[in-house]
């Protein structure tokens, strides 16, 4: 059985990111995928010191939940970032997780995550698709450094309060979830 795990970036549970999450696990569940979620905003991960500790074995020094970030991350074959777009970024609860990432290379900055893909899920309430390109890119960039396969992305603009996703992007999360082999 392949393993799926969702970063799950919004501090709300059911919001618009959720719908568009629980959208893509129901799929891959459906196709006989195990799925988990880890609510990040329920988890205690401080920031990165910089310090590069975690480079010979891929330990953070500092001890809190960014460890079972990393085991179930690593016991996964795709990794679900999902997140609402605040000031064209990914929330601050994924984006320390995205910080703490460093301990996935090694002392020669090659990843222990090689062979793994990732999907991205963004909403935000403006109308402009491009407000969400500077998270896009970042997302990319860190995919790359990863020596993550990209597999896909659904960025849904114009949502509003609960409920608040076009149908339109979940019909499209529903392809991209089905599309992952």
């Amino acid at each position: 059985m392949k393993n799926a795990v969702v970063l799950f970036g919004s501090p709300r549970k059911r919001g618009n990111t959720a719908e568009l999450a629980r959208t893509v696990i129901g799929t891959l569940k459906e196709k006989g995928w195990g799925v988990r979620t880890l609510y990040l905003n329920d988890m205690h991960i401080r920031p990165c010191q910089g310090c590069y500790t975690c480079l010979p074995e891929g330990v953070c020094k500092i001890e809190d939940d960014m460890r079972d970030v990393r085991k179930y991350m690593m016991e996964s074959d795709l990794i679900i970032y999902a997140t609402p777009i605040y000031w064209f970024g990914p929330s601050g609860q994924l984006k320390l997780a995205m910080d703490r990432s460093i301990a996935f290379m090694d002392e020669n900055f090659a990843s222990r995550l090689k062979g793994k893909s990732a999907i991205t899920l963004t909403t935000f309430g403006d109308e402009n698709m491009d407000s969400c390109q500077p998270a896009i890119d970042m997302f990319k960039k860190t995919f790359e450094l990863l020596n993550i396969s990209y597999a896909g992305q659904v960025n849904a603009p114009g949502c509003q309060p609960e409920g608040g996703v076009g149908h339109q992007y979940i019909e499209k999360a529903k392809v991209l979830a089905d599309s992952i082999v």
